[in-house]
């Protein structure tokens, strides 16, 4: 079915063939697991047109290709990738499109010039996207994954609420964070951690310190598990204490801006309006300018993949099963932030919340 639809794609934008490098979308189109080794590095490539679908992999993957690649012919190259292929290209139709915003200047040069030394009647277009307009919606299979990801996300942030307390640095949260993900939870992590307490929480992808978190300021916690492959991406707000008025307010205005988000979200709708109504809010209350980001995000193969829930994105059109996150949050400078996420289904008639977590104030307060 996703090469099915892939191939209309391609028909639709005048394409004759596709080469496929991005990992993800190599994952998602054929099945193959296997991550590239290094950077400069490759564990294979596809090769699509309308009657073909091939993986080039070498040695090292081949049996691994075999085993998941189903219904993808598997070509085993040695040595040199560019001298090898060519029987590959001599086959494919043109134009053969190519990820531009993966693959790099000099291997695109390279393959131009195999393409030109051969005299093959090949013509090489860039793309941008193509793969990743059909990832954005998912499939039941998906939608799965990407649930019980949210689910062992759940119990992570459960054990943190008990394991948090004074005096534990930023660092050796994220580590439990992932120890508890690796020996616990038998996952992957999403992304690493994002712990920042106190003033350090006005940054909203603040990198964990060596600093002490503390009684009386908030702790973000951002962080995700990855299932077979699929990401979740979760973040709450503790405190340890009793929180004064100033802390309350802020929690709760982005909580009521989360809500706002998902009251708005469904499909039809564009990715702005979601963002607006959320925007809206946070800035008739006076905090506009400390919204710092978009309200969300598409999450899938990747943490942070299309559609984006963002004020510059007035022809984004949400559809039925896109996967999002709604994460408002205020960062004050000097005194910390809040921020507040959690991943959407979108449907017809509104939005699926996955996590089963409580969102409000006295549920973190520890």
């Amino acid at each position: 079915m996703r090469l099915f639809r892939l191939r209309q794609l391609m028909e639709k934008r005048g394409l004759g063939s596709l080469l496929v490098s991005r990992p993800s979308n190599r994952r998602y189109l054929s099945g193959f697991e296997e991550d590239d080794p290094q950077e400069g590095e490759t564990s294979g490539m596809l090769f699509i047109s309308s009657r073909q679908a091939i993986l080039a992999t070498d040695p090292r993957y081949a049996e691994l290709a075999k085993k998941e690649a189903r219904g993808f012919e598997i070509f085993v190259y040695k040595g040199n990738f560019f001298e090898q292929i060519v029987p590959i290209l001599q086959r494919l139709p043109s134009p053969l499109g190519f990820e531009a915003m993966h693959l790099s200047y000099g291997l695109y040069e390279r393959l131009k010039q195999t393409i030109i030394k051969n005299r093959l009647l090949l013509n090489l277009t860039p793309t941008e996207y193509l793969v990743e307009e059909l990832r954005q919606v998912k499939d039941q299979e998906e939608i799965g994954l990407l649930k019980k990801a949210v689910s062992l996300t759940e119990d992570l942030f459960n054990h943190l609420k008990a394991y948090l307390k004074p005096d534990l640095t930023e660092r050796q949260i994220a580590w439990e964070i992932e120890r508890f993900i690796r020996q616990d939870l038998k996952a992957e992590l999403s992304f690493s951690p994002i712990v920042a307490s106190g003033p350090n929480a006005a940054i909203p992808h603040a990198v964990p310190t060596d600093k002490r978190i503390q009684s009386h300021e908030p702790i973000i916690i951002d962080c995700g598990v990855r299932w077979k492959g699929y990401c979740a991406d979760m973040t709450r707000t503790f405190f340890i204490g009793q929180p004064d008025r100033k802390y309350q307010e802020i929690y709760n205005l982005v909580l009521e801006a989360q809500q706002k988000g998902m009251e708005t979200a469904r499909a039809g709708v564009t990715a702005s309006e979601v963002d607006n109504s959320a925007r809206e809010l946070l800035k008739s209350k006076g905090y506009g300018e400390a919204f710092l980001h978009a309200l969300g995000h598409g999450v899938g193969l990747f943490v942070h993949e299309p559609p984006s829930l963002s004020p510059r994105r007035p022809s984004q059109v949400l559809k039925e099963n896109m996967v999002v996150t709604i994460e408002p949050g205020l960062y004050l400078s000097g005194w910390g932030g809040v921020r507040i996420e959690d991943m959407v289904l979108i449907s017809k008639d509104g939005c699926e919340r996955f996590s089963h977590l409580p969102s409000h104030l006295e549920y973190w307060i520890l």
